[in-house]
């Protein structure tokens, strides 16, 4: 079983592709789940989803900036204390697991499924960091969460899609939701 995230709508945005692309993926041997944009409950969500056990795990987030889609290299023990989640707060403290690792790198194998991707004529790169906010806090938790486990985990932000540009180029949620089944497929090879 491969267990898939997305998150809600944050930021004024009425919608979110990544949970949208993750839900077009759900069934079969692919759970698909939505997530919180709110420190204090996005911790509980998490460890009651990863609580079972999973083949791998793909955390999905949005990058309104992004061109293409990127594979996600590492997740940093550090949250951004200037900008608040849905719920209105900011952490009270930048570490999100005070006392942990500084970084956890991803297990999926990135620059191959980068290549994958590009094979299939999908905009792809691969991202030295999920930035500071929830996307990388959950790729960090996650990743916290499987360590001892050696769970295969890693985050994809997407661009944003045709609705949702914002003077980015654009991805189709259609060729969004074929990139995921592309990495699901190159992961149960």
């Amino acid at each position: 079983m491969i267990l898939v995230t997305g998150f809600e709508p944050f930021g004024g945005l009425t919608r979110n592709p990544s949970a949208e692309v993750a839900q077009a993926v759900a069934g079969g041997d692919v759970r698909a789940a939505v997530l919180p944009v709110d420190y204090d409950s996005v911790v509980p969500t998490l460890d009651a989803l990863l609580a079972d056990p999973w083949d791998a795990v793909i955390l999905m987030g949005i990058a309104i900036g992004r061109p293409q889609l990127t594979l996600e290299r590492v997740a940093i023990n550090f949250r951004d204390r200037q900008r608040p989640d849905n719920a209105g707060e900011v952490p009270p403290e930048p570490s999100i697991v005070p006392g942990g690792p500084a970084a956890y790198f991803a297990t999926l194998p990135v620059d191959r499924l980068c290549a994958r991707l590009r094979e299939e004529g999908i905009p792809a790169a691969v991202s030295l960091s999920a930035g500071a906010y929830l996307c990388n806090a959950s790729f960090y938790l996650a990743r916290h969460a499987l360590e001892a486990r050696g769970t295969p985990c890693g985050f994809l932000h997407l661009p944003p899609t045709e609705d949702l540009a914002c003077g980015a180029e654009p991805v189709l949620k259609s060729e969004q939701v074929r990139a995921l089944r592309v990495i699901l497929s190159e992961l149960t090879q």
